[in-house]
């Protein structure tokens, strides 16, 4: 069978469990194996952001052409918005790397990172790079390069085309373009050079569409003489699925923005246009490039092994070649190339555990342990064929179980040993986040750790065979498991955590005055607590507590104890940051364990600092009731809650007229207009609201998708305008307006320190009745008056808005709380 059946263990597996499972593959995925230990090519695709990337291209070149091939995205999509919660930043950005590693699972690909952050949207590759420190980006990129060895580099995006698209995607193309020159030069970047080789990729591409020329018309008309045409849409019979299926269940996993698609069968014809490198030879981004067993000095007699098992494997007794496999495993050992003796070797291991059927695990007694805690594993190793192996010992850490046990066909064998958890090992959290970023660059000083999708996992298991006569060894994560009522077997990522979480809540407090607020601290064990101890508040300058020291006696594993105290800032208070620290005999802990779950992707933990941030404004407010209803994730009704706003969060299913006679002013949430399919059907209610007095504040929607016709009472365009310069002057174009009066004065004074952008999806059409307030722009830019739109409908108004107020609160810029504290009280 020449068709690939690879993935369709994991395509099932993800709709059950998430962390690291021990593989259990079919026949078809061993085969789809075999294929691919005997295919020595790379492919790279490369591009800025998560759901950059061709998932169906990616499908193709892993499982029709069987190359090793990866997807780099620079960023990790933290500039982004969040249709399934509230985080945003950070936290989005571990959210949509998990996505993408889902992603590969599906596609057979593999993923890797930049150290860029992603900072929204910018209109010039010259901004990008100069936020994201070129050289230390371009330098990711060669090093990726350098590890990866591509023979192929396609770019999602064109590197000639400046300022036609999003800076970050023709940056992208750009620190491609210029790597593929430069990964060869091994006085570029020498330090890399310690554990890999310099690396000259052979060709560079294009993937270009007709989306880059405007239209399929105009695409028809350019010249091809340099385009390559593949047709992705093969089907693979083992599978039942096309690369297409395929594809878009990859591209599904992106949901955290709304990308789930629905998979299409036939034809599907991708253009790569070849812009670097050797001259194609062939109608193949691989022709001229050897990519058979002979491409090594020393690899002819392996291929003369390993290339009849393919017709000879047989997927009901795929065990049969195992002996041949451990001939070529003893001679792929003995490779001069280390990259592809490290490459191979792991291929051909997994292929021969995969032969026998062998499977592997190491579970924890939980899922999670502490510095110094001693922890009980339990082991267990089965042979599904009748090859006779041994199990010599399993590892972990320094603790060693040796059994040399044989394992008979289809007899588990288990065992158990404990292992006490180093000191010197580090909490489980990611290893982009340890420090906050320089100039948009995340800081990462372990160059080894530059690029991986995830922080390696700790603790592993080693298992060590006999096989054949043949040592070989496999790690395993230390995983755990346990059994759901309703979903029955579900793995989870063990963690290491420190001995107690600290949470203070609120995060953020916003005083205007010298009012007390209240802040509660939970301090949860992640280990018995035996020794009294006692929680320390740090308080700053010009701020004071009600109480400063809080004595514990003793805390039980997964005990949980809240405490609360009152601050309030002094008159000459500045805003500041609150620290809290548990002090237990001589140890100080400080941090808060902020979990992430969702139940597409794995759970995830971020380990921090316990940290307050206290903000001392001068912000007049109003005691109108807001009522805000629920689009993409925003923490906005906190942000305003927060300086004394009284509002509450609905459903947009909640809203009907009475409810609404409660509130004065509804403000939507983002993107509400494109992602509910029932706004049109709620207009006439929220309309009647604004004739009869109230006012309807609607946040940015994007032109694409909206679920309207038209919106009501009067009606306007979105377009793609927008000002990302977060300094852009705002020019006043309304001055006697009531929104930059009351309750507070608004100055040029209240558009300093904004961040990231002024703001997006900003209108360019509009009713006569909507009067705009303020002209921004880009430099080199027209002036953008759709900013800001407001209205009189009857007794009551409607406004527009595509300020990032999202943005500019929870980053506490007081001046775009006063503007939208003016427009509730409008």
């Amino acid at each position: 069978m020449k068709y690939s059946a690879s993935l369709i263990f994991s395509i099932l597996l993800l709709q059950f469990t998430f962390a690291q499972q021990p593989s259990k593959p079919t026949s078809g995925e061993v085969f789809q194996q075999l294929k691919s230990l005997n295919f020595l090519g790379n492919v790279l695709y490369i591009a800025a952001h998560p759901d950059d990337e061709n998932t169906a291209f990616i499908s193709y070149f892993s499982n029709q052409v069987n190359a090793r091939t990866a997807y780099l995205s620079l960023t990790r999509g933290d500039g982004g918005q969040n249709l399934i919660g509230n985080e945003l930043g950070e936290e989005l950005g571990l959210i949509r790397t998990q996505e993408l590693l889902a992603a590969r699972k599906i596609d057979n690909g593999e993923q890797f990172f930049s150290r860029a952050v992603d900072f929204g949207y910018s209109k010039t590759p010259k901004e990008t790079l100069k936020i994201w420190d070129k050289e230390k980006i371009l330098a990711d990129v060669i090093y990726t390069i350098r590890k990866f060895r591509p023979d192929v580099i396609i770019n999602r995006f064109d590197h000639r085309t400046s300022g036609s698209t999003h800076g970050h995607h023709t940056a992208s193309a750009i620190l491609s373009h210029e790597a593929f020159a430069l990964a060869a030069d091994e006085n570029i970047y020498p330090k890399q050079l310690s554990e890999i080789e310099a690396w000259q990729p052979k060709r560079l591409f294009f993937n270009t569409s007709w989306y880059f020329y405007g239209s399929p018309e105009a695409f028809e008309k350019v010249d091809k003489s340099k385009y390559i045409k593949i047709n992705t849409g093969v089907y693979y019979p083992l599978l039942g699925l096309s690369n297409n299926e395929i594809a878009s269940l990859s591209r599904s996993q992106h949901q955290s923005q709304g990308f789930g698609q629905i998979g299409s069968r036939g034809d599907n014809m991708t253009y790569v246009e070849f812009i670097e490198g050797q001259e194609m030879q062939s109608d193949s981004l691989f022709g001229g490039i050897n990519t058979k067993w002979s491409r090594l000095k020393d690899g002819k007699e392996i291929g003369q092994i390993l290339y009849p098992l393919e017709e000879k494997f047989d997927h009901q007794k795929p065990w049969l070649i195992v002996p041949e496999l451990i001939q070529a495993f003893k001679k792929i050992k003995e490779i001069d190339d280390l990259y592809w003796r490290n490459h191979k070797s792991n291929e051909i291991k997994n292929l021969i555990k995969s032969c026998l059927g062998l499977f592997i695990e190491a579970k924890a007694e939980k899922n999670y342990a502490t510095l110094g805690e001693e922890i009980k594993i339990d082991l267990e190793a089965i042979n599904r064929s009748p090859i006779q192996i041994t199990l010599d010992s399993v590892d972990i850490q320094d603790q060693r179980a040796t059994l040399i046990e044989p394992l008979k066909e289809n007899q588990v064998l288990k065992s158990n040993l404990s292992i006490k958890i180093e000191d010197t090992l580090n909490y489980s959290s990611p290893y982009w986040l340890n420090q906050k970023p320089k100039n948009g660059t995340y800081y990462v000083n372990q160059q080894s750790l530059i690029g991986l999708p995830e922080t390696p996992k700790q603790l592993k298991a080693e298992f060590i065979f006999d096989i054949i006569g043949e040592k070989i060894s496999y790690q395993e994560d230390l995983i755990y498991k346990y059994k759901s009522p309703t979903l029955g077997e579900v793995y989870k990522n063990f963690k290491i955590l420190p001995e107690v979480s600290i949470e203070m809540y609120p995060k953020t407090l916003n005083f205007n005055d010298t009012e007390e607020k209240e802040i509660q601290v939970t301090v949860k064990a992640f280990r018995n607590i035996e020794e009294a101890s006692q929680i320390e508040i740090k308080t700053p300058i010009g701020w004071t507590i009600n109480q400063q020291k809080i004595k514990i006696n003793t805390l039980d594993e997964g005990e949980s104890k809240s405490f609360k105290f009152r601050i309030k800032p002094n008159q000459n208070a500045t805003s500041s940051s609150l620290e809290i620290e548990m002090k237990t005999g001589d140890k100080i802990n400080n941090s808060v364990v902020k979990t992430i779950d969702y139940p597409h992707i794995p759970e995830q933990t971020i380990i921090r600092k316990s940290v307050v941030e206290l903000n001392k404004f001068n912000i007049k407010t109003t005691d109108k009731k807001v009522a805000y209803i629920k689009g993409a994730g925003s923490v906005l009704p906190e942000n305003l809650a927060s300086i004394g706003i009284d509002i509450d969060v609905f459903n947009l299913e909640d809203i009907n007229a009475s409810l609404l006679q409660n509130y004065d002013v509804v403000i939507t949430g983002l993107r509400l207009y494109n992602i509910s399919k029932s706004i049109d059907f709620k207009q006439k209610i929220l309309q009647d609201f604004i004739a009869k007095g109230g006012h309807l504040i609607i946040q940015y929607n994007t032109n694409r998708n909206l679920k309207i016709d038209n919106f009501k009472p009067f009606n306007f365009q979105i377009s793609r305008d927008r000002v990302v310069d977060e300094n852009a002057e705002m020019r006043i174009l309304e001055p006697e307006h009531s929104v930059l009066h009351q309750p507070n004065k608004i100055s040029d004074q209240d558009f300093e320190n904004w961040v990231q952008e002024r703001g997006l999806y900003f209108t360019d059409q509009w009713d006569k009745n909507l009067t705009p307030i303020f002209s921004m722009n880009d430099v080199d830019e027209s002036p953008k008056k759709g900013s800001l739109l407001i209205g009189k409908y009857k007794k009551g108004h409607v406004t527009y808005t595509g300020i990032s107020f999202f943005r500019q609160l929870p980053a506490n810029v007081e001046g775009a709380y006063k503007l939208l504290v003016n427009l509730i009280a409008l």
